[in-house]
């Protein structure tokens, strides 16, 4: 097994318990902007500590100009509404929290399809088959 299949594995499994928070913390009454604005900053807090840790340098350097920013805050902003979103959809009724986890989880396609049309990427045969199986896949979960 490769480090890279490694450490996507054990993201999937970090992912999934995070995914599975969420759900606790709508069970327990903490839903929408509340539950992802805790998440996230203990989240930020954990991350900074990590990086203090294993010394890495503060990227000041790569931040000049008003371009990275820009980056930053629609990063952190589609992150933060994306993220309500999602606790609201998991505490929808009638609606479950697995699906609903299953349907968000698939980002890497609108990733995929913004990284084709805004950057130029390619997307190998290979890659549009996936992509597809997704589709499919999501799809089979959301009806009934």
């Amino acid at each position: 097994m490769t480090q890279g299949l490694l450490l996507a594995l054990l993201s999937l499994l970090l992912y999934g318990v995070w995914g599975f928070s969420y759900k606790l913390l709508s069970i327990r009454g903490i839903q929408g902007e509340w539950a992802v604005s805790m998440v996230m900053l203990l989240g930020a807090a954990i991350s900074a500590a990590i990086a203090l840790w294993r010394a890495e340098p503060f990227p000041a350097d790569k931040l000049a100009g008003s371009v990275p920013w820009l980056v930053l805050v629609l990063v952190a902003a589609s992150g933060a509404i994306g993220n309500i979103f999602l606790i609201k959809a998991m505490a929808a009724p009638g609606f479950s929290a697995g699906v609903a986890l299953a349907v968000s989880g698939a980002y890497p396609l609108v990733a995929a399809l913004l990284a084709y049309l805004l950057l130029g990427e390619q997307i190998a045969a290979t890659q549009a088959v996936g992509i597809a199986a997704i589709v499919f896949g999501v799809g089979l979960l959301t009806f009934r």
